[in-house]
């Protein structure tokens, strides 16, 4: 069997299985609840005025959104990777890939990960490759296949140790990834982001990728799917019910988004901080702005706006949450996102004892 094949089954599970109610977490949240936003009755500005517009890697977008990498090499993937990158390019948002191993194994799966740049000409694309193959080793010319597949504008490295322990073909191979991640800063062309797949980035976590140059950190939060949840279903589809159960035991595992956003911003205020994890509406991301990201990251719910309506369902789905964002920055006074930042915010609840316990800095006001 090729490579191409053996990795198809796995990436098309993880597609249908994310859809599965049953993929999400059950008990933990994001812990946007936390999170208030103090409503101003005399806002004393105009819906119209209202902006929220950002520069990211050198690019204006519409709105401080990404499309966060989900897929790549299967037809599936293909099309999917297609509509997302048609939606992004007609809302002016950022775009991800999913992870590019199997095109650096399968040279003929490049066109299910190069075809967003036939879509997306005009918005910044990031590129992606999984921790445990950096430390395996990838040569110059793999990094420069890379970036150059997708035209990418930036390359992450994602970090799934959760995932990769509890799968029934995992490679939990860690030791090492700081300076394999040193180098590949060092010769990558294009700035090197790392990104979390459901588990959460801590400070300890993000001071350490700041010191070796890493521009940037997708926290990839706890509180939407869980990939526990979903790599149990894999395992029990085949007969592994040892990993099913240890999936069950884990599946609740790990820190929530809003948690992680102030994590990863008290370990390096210069850090580009994407928050993903568990983020369903405008002011789910107005809240992650205001803790402190510079974008917000969607996934499941882009995959299912695709899957029931392709890529108008996408840009329905991705307008209203541009809506809800900007509705948000006229209900608290706030003309622009910079304005927004300094908005009063008031943090309860368990976020608060964690900033508490953590000794984390709370959103300046």
């Amino acid at each position: 069997m090729s490579r191409s094949r053996k990795h198809a089954p796995r990436k098309d599970d993880h597609i249908f299985y994310s859809l599965l109610s049953g993929s999400q977490y059950s008990r933990k949240t994001a812990w946007f609840e936390y999170v208030e936003l103090v409503h101003i009755a005399a806002p004393e500005i105009d819906f119209s005025e209202v902006s929220v517009s950002t520069e990211f890697l050198g690019f204006k977008l519409n709105a401080p959104l990404l499309i966060a990498g989900m897929t790549g090499g299967t037809p599936l993937a293909k099309k999917l990777n297609a509509l997302f990158a048609k939606a992004a390019e007609e809302l002016g948002v950022a775009l991800g890939v999913g992870s590019q191993r199997v095109a650096l194994e399968s040279p003929e799966t490049r066109e299910t990960f190069s075809v967003v740049r036939e879509m997306a000409v005009s918005v910044p694309v990031i590129a992606n490759i999984g921790a445990s193959q950096l430390v395996e080793g990838l040569s110059a010319d793999s990094v420069e296949n890379l970036v150059e597949t997708v035209d990418a504008d930036a390359l992450a490295v994602h970090l799934n140790p959760l995932q990769e322990v509890l799968q029934p073909e995992g490679e939990a191979r860690y030791a090492g990834l700081l300076d394999r991640l040193r180098e590949l800063v060092e010769r990558c062309p294009v700035p090197v982001l790392v990104k979390e797949t459901g588990a959460g980035v801590s400070r300890e976590v993000a001071a350490r990728l700041a010191s070796i140059g890493v521009r940037g950190i997708d926290v990839g939060g706890a509180g939407g799917t869980s990939f526990a949840r979903v790599e149990g279903f894999r395992s029990l589809s085949m007969g592994d019910e040892l990993l099913y159960q240890l999936a069950l035991d884990f599946s609740e595992w790990g820190i929530p988004t809003a948690a992680s956003i102030l994590e990863v911003k008290s370990a390096s205020p210069g850090l580009i901080v994407i928050a993903t994890g568990g983020l369903r509406s405008g002011i789910d991301a107005a809240k992650a702005l205001r803790l402190g990201a510079d974008l917000c990251g969607f996934a499941r719910p882009v995959l299912r706006a695709a899957i029931e309506g392709g890529c108008e369902g996408v840009i329905r789905y991705l307008r209203r949450v541009i809506e809800g964002l900007k509705r948000a920055l006229f209900l608290v006074g706030s003309k622009d996102l910079a304005e927004f930042r300094r908005a009063p915010v008031v943090v309860r609840g368990e976020l608060r004892e964690w900033i508490e316990l953590r000794g984390l800095r709370l959103p300046e006001v």
